[in-house]
């Protein structure tokens, strides 16, 4: 008889706290608790792992194996190890135990392997200084798309946390579903650094990223875009920019330039025409627009819903600049540890930049909003240098479960 070796399990219990993420109120508050032990697998989010016997020894039941790992255990080989593959992420799956026979022809035993499903990355967005300016004593609203999140687990919507920003009492910031809304005061003028993260549908949040807004002040005949909601059609559309702006002194030598999307193409001609175009299918795109104008510089957005998406927002409308949902407060982000004092003259200037980095850091005035958000940001791109369908979790998930 084999000789039942089962691991000493010690349990690490993380306590993750999170916003709702989705339109349809996704709660996201969850504990996970995580096994680490050598015989611990945890399956990467939507991919497959092997589990391979040690050199010399085999599995003697995949029947069992499989049975015991249900719909993890896609695979299995007495020689080669069992596959496992995940169906995608759930923060309550918790943990499957799978008993494995296994021998190498003269001793048999057997091991208790802790299948779990390992969450996705967390969201991604790079420090940027956006290239158009906020008016001074105005409102600039700047659309999702033009932030530079990926994310990889994000097909059934994300969120927009503002953290703080600086220096302080230099405007108001506040996330909304689509938008993040920058109001300086009227006698600010320079640069405002916002820290922002984006989340994923689980909870996951990226690291606070300052995207540097600046600010100047606009003549009183300066152009005026809207922020406008408009249907987003199977099919390519077309959208008069010129029209969703208004021009104190006239339109004469006006240029607009056109934002990307996310989920299609935009291609704006001389006229000031938008033509969108969806390269797959979405229930919220949207795209900014930039208009220039004797020195002075303004942005607009159109933001284009489903008419038959459920995600809380118009297809038609103007965009509101305050959420339509009550915000989530965002947990305050933990103290820097306090640097070393040191009277070394020789002391490292790196160490004197982080000094002072860790002061201004508490010169910064917290916000501490987040909001769920109905838009998919883009994937990251995958290893080779190509960009993952954003829907590929999700329809990976539907087929397992029977659902196409």
């Amino acid at each position: 008889m084999g000789a039942r070796v089962v691991a000493t399990r010690v349990l690490a219990v993380a306590v993750v706290a999170a916003a709702v993420l989705v339109a349809a109120g996704l709660a996201a508050a969850q504990a996970a608790a995580a096994y680490t032990g050598p015989n611990a697998i945890a399956v990467p989010y939507t991919e497959e792992k092997v589990v391979k016997p040690a050199d010399g020894w085999t599995f003697q039941d995949c029947g069992a194996i499989a049975k015991a790992g249900g719909a993890l255990v896609v695979a299995c080989d007495p020689s080669t190890g069992f596959t496992v593959k995940s169906p995608g992420y759930d923060p309550d799956f918790g943990e499957v135990i799978v008993p494995v026979k296994m021998t190498n022809g003269r001793t048999s035993t057997t091991i208790d392997y802790v299948l779990s499903l390992e969450p996705p990355a967390v969201p991604e967005l790079a420090e940027m200084t956006y290239p158009h300016p906020a008016p001074a004593g105005g409102t600039l609203l700047i659309p999702i798309s033009d932030l530079g999140i990926t994310c990889t687990a994000c097909s059934a919507g994300s969120g927009l946390e503002v953290t703080s920003f600086a220096p302080v009492g230099a405007a108001t910031v506040l996330p909304t579903e689509t938008h993040l809304v920058v109001r300086p005061r009227a006698g600010f003028e320079g640069p405002l650094e916002i820290t922002i993260r984006a989340g994923d549908m689980y909870g996951g949040w990226s690291s606070p990223t300052v995207i540097t807004v600046p600010v100047s002040r606009l003549d009183e005949d300066a152009p005026v875009p809207q922020h406008v909601q408009r249907p987003l059609a199977a099919e390519a559309s077309a959208f008069d920019l010129p029209g969703l702006v208004h021009f104190p002194a006239g339109p004469d030598d006006a240029q607009i330039l056109c934002g990307s999307a996310i989920h299609g193409t935009v291609v704006c001609d001389a006229a000031g025409t938008a033509t969108y175009t969806p390269f797959e299918k979405a229930q919220v795109d949207q795209f900014s627009f930039h208009v220039a104008q004797n020195g002075d510089y303004a942005t607009g957005s159109v933001t284009l819903v489903a008419e038959d998406a459920e995600v809380g927002l118009p297809a038609k409308g103007l965009a509101v600049s305050e959420p339509r949902t009550s915000p989530t407060p965002a947990p305050t982000p933990a103290p820097d540890p306090e640097p070393e004092e040191t009277d070394d003259p020789d002391a490292d200037p790196a160490d004197e930049d982080a000094k002072k980095k860790d002061e201004e850091k508490q010169e910064q005035q917290m916000v501490l909003l987040r909001v769920a958000s109905p838009l998919v940001p883009a994937s990251p791109p995958d290893e080779t240098g190509g960009m993952v369908g954003v829907f590929t979790p999700l329809v990976e998930t539907m087929n397992r479960a029977g659902a196409r």
